[in-house]
């Protein structure tokens, strides 16, 4: 089975992570976070990292979902760019990670997707530091025991982490700009 049919099955259900096997291992994976190549989007309290793949149509599902946490100050999200579901994917997250202005690349690849259901950015060639926090993104993303996109993992106020994978209902993002767990 292809990761895109993988995630188009993924993305039809809703699962909730309230922590792995190991609590430590939760607590480690989250300051592991902190180090991947990402795209940080306002500065709320609620500190939510999205795994996303440019060229991802269901990750545009979660992007827009944030965007009105994001603006009333709810919600930080640091946007973690992984490259495999199609030939461009790698390229595409490069020129997010390189561009001037990350958080303006990233806007307009989200908004290639909802016009034309591929990322609206073009691919780059990766510098070598960007190649290594791609490769180091996808290895969090595999981390996490997934590989499909998109991936929420959120902490909450109380210290609580949690994680979505797949395509989540609008009330999940409510809950979590709340600080609560969906």
């Amino acid at each position: 089975m292809s990761r895109t049919h993988r995630s188009l099955i993924t993305a039809v259900l809703v699962i909730m992570m309230p922590g792995m096997a190991n609590p430590a291992t939760w607590a480690q994976y989250w300051q592991n976070l902190d180090h991947a190549a990402y795209v940080q989007v306002g500065n709320g309290p609620v500190l939510v990292y999205d795994f996303f793949d440019p060229n991802c149509a269901y990750c545009l599902t979660p992007y827009k979902m944030e965007q009105s946490y994001i603006q009333s100050g709810k919600l930080t999200v640091r946007y973690i760019p992984v490259g495999f579901l199609t030939g461009s994917s790698f390229g595409k997250a490069a020129a997010i990670l390189q561009a001037r202005n990350p958080q303006w690349a990233l806007a307009v690849d989200m908004r290639g997707i909802a016009e034309s259901g591929k990322g609206g950015i073009a691919p780059l060639m990766p510098t070598s530091a960007t190649r290594y926090g791609l490769q180091r993104n996808q290895a969090l993303l595999e981390q996490s025991g997934v590989d499909i996109v998109p991936d929420l993992v959120f902490r909450l106020p109380d210290g609580h982490v949690g994680m979505i994978k797949g395509v989540f209902p609008g009330y999940a993002m409510e809950s979590i700009a709340a600080g609560r767990m969906p």
